[in-house]
């Protein structure tokens, strides 16, 4: 598979086509793949990585990356390799997978309450002594405290506090809801013999997304102030939180210059998707991350000389984002991508277009969202040294 420069049908250079995606393949007269794939840029996906852990070192804020978004314990290793101190996940099945491949320092960011689960937990617990969990309730605490009770075991327990619900958008989902709750939690978890308090979590997943740089400045201050009570009145009780983690993608900059974050849980900066391209990470609007995740599809059906029908529909692409997925490669600016069904998708040139699609040609897609994108596939190909080299499992996808 030869890499060339993204050209538009008149043979220039597609200024549409972010800067970030410029180098991908675009040339598929020789390429054998089968159609739909999950495509990974290994080079630029490698200097996403590196860009976040220099950051994080230049900052001095330790960084635990979400493993959600690539579900991929090869690229744990290597942002573990790149000074990551551990990793997050939200599921089991992705704490199971990351422990099985020694990936130290797992924290799981969702809370567990199926007892169903417990015989789970334990394993992880003896396969990994510093793995960490989340709880916001009472009967977190008891749950856990029963698993460390009657197995002779001591558990890492970090307190989940929501900082999406008093947000203007007022998502509420997990997290205990108010500083008092906050502080019961912690105190039953400081005096119980068998659970270890380690601190708190505060992500706020709703201000990823605000694309304007200072509206989502605006709006993580708001956070940052009632994280800051928390953490003031934690240590006026003598519970001062050893870990305070979060962040994310879209904030992790104003995370951080705000002091109150010990590590940091960014997980789409290793791929981006178009959700993110549209996103002012900084006030210059300079976009930090390159595009590494793509979907490749086949022209499989001829509408006319501006529609294609691709192999590439509802089962290939995440559909949760408002922003479509993008075509990018080969095709002319202002090419258009839509849902067509399970496994459809249509292609739509402009009308000025002079360029014409065959059956069987491969067609490049950018996800809108990354996460569940990648969830769908078994392995990603990788493309390495200008050509699709190999691939790596998709190991912690699903659950199990």
């Amino acid at each position: 598979m030869n890499i060339t420069n993204v050209m538009n049908s008149d043979g220039n250079l597609n200024k549409n086509v972010p800067h970030n995606y410029r180098s991908l393949a675009t040339n598929y007269k020789n390429i054998n793949i089968r159609t739909p794939s999950l495509l990974v840029d290994k080079s630029n996906l490698i200097d996403n990585i590196k860009t976040m852990s220099k950051y994080t070192k230049r900052n001095k804020i330790n960084l635990r990356p979400h493993a959600k978004s690539h579900k991929t314990s090869e690229i744990a290793k290597i942002q573990i390799k790149n000074g990551a101190i551990g990793i997050c996940v939200a599921t089991l099945h992705e704490a199971e997978i990351m422990s099985k491949n020694n990936i130290k320092g797992i924290l799981i960011t969702s809370p567990i309450t199926n007892i169903s689960n417990k015989d789970r937990v334990i394993k992880l617990l003896k396969s990994s002594s510093d793995i960490m969990f989340i709880i916001d309730s009472l009967y977190g605490v008891n749950f856990y405290e029963e698993i460390a009770s009657e197995n002779n075991l001591k558990i890492n327990i970090l307190i989940d506090c929501d900082i999406m619900g008093i947000g203007k958008n007022k998502i509420i989902r997990t997290g205990a809801k108010n500083i008092k709750e906050i502080i019961d939690l912690a105190s039953l978890i400081n005096i119980n013999k068998n659970l270890i308090y380690m601190g708190i979590t505060a992500y706020a997943g709703d201000v990823q997304h605000i694309n304007n740089y200072n509206s989502r400045e605006i709006e993580t201050s708001v956070r940052h102030r009632y994280l800051k009570n928390i953490i003031e009145t934690l240590n006026k009780v003598n519970l001062r939180p050893l870990i305070v983690s979060g962040g994310g993608t879209g904030s992790y900059n104003i995370d951080t210059e705000s002091k109150l974050f010990t590590e940091l849980q960014t997980g789409s900066y290793v791929f981006s998707d178009v959700e993110y391209d549209n996103v002012s990470i900084y006030q210059s609007n300079k976009q930090p991350f390159k595009s590494s995740l793509y979907v490749a599809s086949s022209v499989i059906s001829i509408i006319d000389n501006y529609n294609y029908i691709i192999d590439a529909g509802l089962k290939a692409l995440s559909t949760d984002s408002k922003l479509l997925p993008k075509p990018l490669g080969s095709l002319p600016s202002g090419s258009k991508y839509m849902f067509m069904g399970d496994e459809h998708g249509k292609i739509t040139l402009p009308k000025n277009s002079k360029k014409r699609l065959k059956h069987g040609e491969i067609i490049i897609i950018q996800p809108s969202h990354c996460d569940p994108t990648v969830n769908l596939y078994d392995k990603c190909y990788l493309i390495e040294k200008n050509k699709i080299s190999k691939y790596w499992l998709v190991d912690a996808r699903g659950y199990m």
